[in-house]
């Protein structure tokens, strides 16, 4: 099937060279300045991004959004198939490592594993799973 779809054209990151040396090598990354040297840091507050690389994901997602947008219902139908396929509300063994067992487990609903770790003795807090509200 060809693509014949009219799409806006592709944002493209400028180009802006930093040379880095390490170990006796030069490198030169022309696209470094997308990476944030804060970037732990705007997992807490994500407005401290600097302007000119939100700007680029923007251009970036929408176009993305663009260039799929005739697939949307596809995409939708195979994410409920496979999350049809899957135990919602599944969890690990914890595995023990000295006083304490660490172990994951899924939220009905959620999308992403919760990472939890438990006394291995007399905590008196039972099944990680049954303490989340």
């Amino acid at each position: 099937m060809p693509f014949s779809k009219a799409l806006p054209s592709l944002p493209a990151a400028a180009k802006k060279p930093v040379t880095d040396v390490r170990h006796g090598i030069e490198r030169t990354d022309d696209y470094a300045w997308l990476r944030a040297a804060n970037w732990q840091a705007m997992f807490k507050d994500p407005t401290i991004l600097d302007p000119a690389i939100r700007a680029h994901l923007e251009a970036e997602n929408a176009y993305q959004d663009t260039a799929m947008a005739d697939t949307a219902e596809l995409r939708k139908k195979l994410f409920a198939e496979m999350k049809g396929r899957i135990k919602e509300d599944d969890s690990s063994v914890p595995m023990k490592d000295g006083p304490y067992a660490y172990g994951t487990l899924f939220v009905t609903g959620g999308e992403q594993a919760h990472y939890f770790r438990t006394r291995r003795e007399g905590d008196g807090q039972g099944n990680p799973a049954q303490r989340r509200s």
